[in-house]
């Protein structure tokens, strides 16, 4: 009997130590993923914010690049305000201001391209919470066969057979049973059976109620 339960014992500490395997394994991977997770939200907040920045400082450089075409503007009015100004030296102003105030927009208009263009790339942070949960899930399935395996451990550990005692014992008593009537002086065969089957029905009562 004792040699059953150092086995169990150690059954039990066996199983004991994949459990805290588990639960290390599943922190670890937690940790990793969370780890990748927050790196890559990191990065997309580093970009988005450099990008950003970018625009800014090529924004306001659009604005001061069409704050010098209107100065050249009020320039040219007090020009052509008078009654009498070349016209030819006006028009040839003009043109240039025309073609300053196009590259200027050409220039903001590819600055914004680009940020929209970029914008596509770093701002996934739906996708990275997605593939933050695939992760998660891919990890899970270690888990499960970890704990499915535990599991079969512990089942293994839980011994539902019926003792041998019991059939020994119940061996024993109806073996006491036509003693004690042969002693009583009834030697019938009906005397037996009956004494027998009341002790069959007392030995057998639980099962037959579960049944």
């Amino acid at each position: 009997m004792g040699e059953i339960d150092r086995e169990t014992k150690a059954k039990l500490k066996s199983a004991s130590e994949d459990l805290e395997e588990l639960i290390k394994l599943f922190s670890e991977h937690l940790r990793e993923s969370k780890e990748i997770f927050k790196d890559n939200l990191y990065d997309l907040k580093n970009n988005a914010e450099l990008s950003l920045n970018h625009f800014s400082t090529d924004r306001e450089q659009v604005i001061q690049n069409m704050t010098n075409v209107e100065k050249r503007l009020t320039k040219l009015f007090r020009m052509i305000s008078k009654k009498k100004y070349d016209t030819t030296a006006a028009a040839d102003q003009l043109i240039e201001i025309a073609t300053a105030h196009g590259q200027v927009k050409r220039d903001y208009e590819m600055k914004r391209n680009e940020l929209e263009s970029s914008m596509n790339e770093w701002l996934k942070f739906t996708k990275l919470v997605s593939e933050f949960v695939t992760l998660i899930h891919t990890k899970s399935s270690e888990w499960e066969n970890n704990a499915r395996e535990l599991s079969m451990s512990y089942q293994d550990i839980a011994d539902t057979s019926v003792p041998y005692e019991f059939q020994k014992t119940r061996k024993i008593i109806l073996e006491y049973a036509i003693s004690i009537l042969l002693t009583a002086g009834k030697r019938e065969q009906d005397d037996l059976m009956s004494f027998e089957d009341q002790l069959k029905d007392l030995m057998d009562k639980a099962t037959k109620e579960e049944d």
